[in-house]
């Protein structure tokens, strides 16, 4: 969630007011405009420029991006000739273009990281299409930045470079405007399957309104499903027969070490130890503490990042089992590791530091890649079956990669899927018992991939478009999580509307009072074979998880209520749940709210509260319970004696709240000196 360099934290505030003070040394010329045609047949074109983004002498308005608000001098802005440094390109698409193919420009910008005063550059891009109008910006935490657009919209567009900090003599940078044509993917259905079935539990009011970016978790020994909600951990319950879900939360006492103002909360949940493990970041590291009675005593704190600086942005907890060569340091049986963003740094793009005593404290960061990834990581996973470890990233190139360890972190490789495209949207990581890789993606082209590796990403199936029997065109947050090697299931948000899912006018008329499509919705689909063939369903048809546009490029943009991801995990049983933010939410909680009933905008606040979905029938991903799931109690269903009764479809309760950091009102408490530079931007 946060945005920024580390080493502008460490210069201290006094820099800025001395940035303001010597003053912008004027804008750079534009280049001259290039032209791209979009390929007739499948494959991809390209045009480049190169280009320097002015001294940002506003940049106070980092200061403000702590109060909620982006770039309030507008020095992002195409009417600002001084600020920023603006390129355009011409889009063509060839008459006859088959309709049965997609297409994508993908628009980039990259620059050089090095010692000195480009220590410290971080530039956003933005692109304003032919009719003026924003498409979409990106905004991220590393040196690239890139935005798709898979409208077929000819015409001029407005490339965009302004920095979110710089020296005075400006940042070089090139650009890059690529266009493909794609054969969209296959999607092998399943036959004779019966679909699973899923009811969607949701928070009571007052409770997990703060939801954007939730972690789950399933204690396997007590049954227990954890929920993190910003900074709130809460015990989740459920009573499938009543429908009845109970939230309890744990860590409300204010000397518990779990609960902090923090950048961006994180947890997780080992499934066979019971222990879960709570990270809030503070500044170059994190805060962490860990419990092993989910929380029916105090949290244990524990050390929270690796020694030295491991990264300062989006940081990720796993863990499982050590691979061979490697074990505990006590009798803590399995690894656990931290990983985090750290551009800028020696070290690189990403680091990941192991630790051998259950995460009390930490070996010395290692870099997952340097040059080979941008941008932030999904969440880091460690496979069942040989403890090998995967940290994935969308963009690796032009593809979606993964980073992989077989040595307990000690030494990465970078390995892409061959018929990917980078996209914006975190990837997911699923490993089976046997050691089956599953990666999910949502591709450059809007679709919800999953992509399948017998051999740790070194070879690959063809990947799968998992929302192609429902009509998805746009997804996002796509996840997976696997049982047994031949059992996995890919949870994605998706919607069957075109277009470009970041501009405000996503899914509205034009006179933008009433949205006429852009309704999102949570799907699942299974495999049973190893992802031979899968199984689509639409797991919330009546009940929108959002309306309207969904912002992953980081700042406040109200579209970006969800923040930048969802997860999902299994219970003891294999029974899949989802956690989320809702984004669509009805009166019974939110009075404001009616955005599940109706298409007004003005009935939809953008809301983030958090919920659950849960599989109720149906095969699970262990084989070992086939027949028991929705007939019998199992692992994982307890008692709650109460709650909010919800289901698919059930009208959508949710709790108001405002879009964009949900900390930055109490940020000023833990920030010390320069440390505030870097919070304007909350990309977690």
């Amino acid at each position: 969630m946060t945005r920024g360099r580390l080493l502008s934290a460490l210069i201290g505030t006094s820099s800025l007011v001395v940035a303001v003070l010597i003053g912008s040394p004027g804008a750079s010329a534009a280049a001259a405009q290039s032209s791209l045609t979009v390929p007739a047949t499948p494959g991809k074109t390209s045009v480049g420029w190169s280009g320097t983004a002015p001294f940002n002498n506003n940049q106070d308005g980092l200061v403000y991006g702590q109060l909620g608000l982006d770039d309030p001098k507008n020095s992002c802005s195409t009417s600002n000739h001084t600020l920023n440094d603006q390129h355009t390109v011409r889009v063509s698409f060839p008459p006859g273009l088959s309709k049965g193919y997609d297409t994508l420009v993908r628009f980039s910008i990259k620059w050089a990281d090095t010692v000195g005063d480009n220590a410290t550059n971080d530039m956003a891009l933005y692109v304003y299409g032919p009719d003026g109008k924003l498409v979409a910006a990106s905004d991220g935490s590393q040196a690239e930045e890139g935005i798709n657009v898979t409208d077929r919209v000819g015409g001029v567009y407005t490339v965009l470079v302004c920095s979110f900090q710089n020296p005075p003599a400006g940042t070089p940078y090139t650009g890059s405007a690529t266009a493909y044509t794609v054969v969209p993917a296959h999607f092998p259905s399943a036959k004779g399957v019966v679909a699973p079935t899923y009811r969607q539990y949701q928070a009571p009011p007052g409770k997990s309104d703060n939801a954007g970016e939730p972690s789950i978790g399933a204690n396997w020994k007590s049954g227990n499903t954890l929920f993190t909600s910003n900074t709130d951990e809460y015990v989740v319950k459920f009573d499938d027969k009543l429908g009845t879900s109970s939230w309890t939360l744990v860590n409300d006492d204010i000397t518990d070490p779990s609960n902090k103002i923090s950048l961006d909360p994180i947890g997780f949940t080992d499934h066979e130890t019971g222990r879960t493990i709570v990270s809030q970041l503070y500044l170059a590291c994190s805060a962490s503490a860990y419990t092993d009675d989910d929380f029916d005593t105090t949290a244990v704190p524990a050390q929270g990042c690796g020694s030295g600086i491991n990264g300062f942005d989006h940081q990720t907890f796993g863990g499982g089992k050590f691979p061979e060569g490697k074990g505990p340091l006590l009798s803590y049986p399995h690894a656990v590791y931290y990983c985090a963003q750290g551009q800028g740094l020696v070290l690189g793009g990403a680091t990941c530091a192991r630790s051998d005593d259950g995460g009390l404290t930490f070996n010395p960061p290692v870099a997952t890649w340097t040059t080979e990834c941008s941008g932030i990581h999904g969440h880091v996973q460690v496979s069942p079956k040989d403890g090998t470890v995967y940290l994935p990233n969308a963009k690796c190139g032009d593809k979606q990669g993964i980073a992989v360890s077989r040595d307990g972190g000690d030494t990465w490789v970078v390995r892409t899927i061959p018929d990917s495209i980078a996209g914006e949207s975190d990837p997911y990581v699923g490993i089976g018992t046997d050691g089956t890789l599953y990666v999910s993606y949502s591709d450059g082209t809007g679709h919800a991939r999953v992509a399948v590796s017998r051999d740790h990403g070194t070879t690959w199936a063809k990947s799968v478009d998992v929302g192609t029997p429902l009509g998805v065109r746009n997804s996002e947050f796509a996840m997976v999580v696997a049982g047994d090697g031949n059992r996995a299931t890919v949870a994605f948000l998706g919607t069957t509307t075109p277009g470009s899912t970041q501009a405000a006018s996503f899914g509205k008329n034009q006179a933008g009072d009433t949205f006429i499509g852009a309704a999102w919705h949570l799907y699942m689909s299974t495999t049973y074979d190893r992802g031979a063939t899968w199984t689509t369903v639409d797991a919330t048809p009546h009940d929108p998880v959002q309306r309207g546009c969904i912002w992953n490029s980081g700042g406040s943009n109200p579209c970006r209520n969800l923040l930048d991801f969802d997860a999902v995990t299994i219970d003891k049983a294999g029974r899949v749940m989802v956690g989320y933010a809702d984004g669509c939410v009805g009166p019974t909680i939110d009075p404001k709210n009616n955005c599940v009933l109706s298409t007004d905008v003005s009935a939809n606040k953008l809301v983030n509260h958090g919920a659950i979905l849960r599989q109720l029938t149906g095969k699970t991903l262990f084989s070992a319970y086939d027949g028991t799931v929705g007939r019998v109690t199992v692992p994982g269903t307890g008692t709650p004696g109460g709650g909010t009764k919800t289901g698919t479809g059930n009208g959508g309760n949710g709790l108001a709240a405002t879009g964009g950091a949900p900390l930055l009102a109490a940020a000023g408490t833990l920030l010390l000196g320069g440390a505030a530079l870097w919070l304007r931007r909350r990309r977690a």
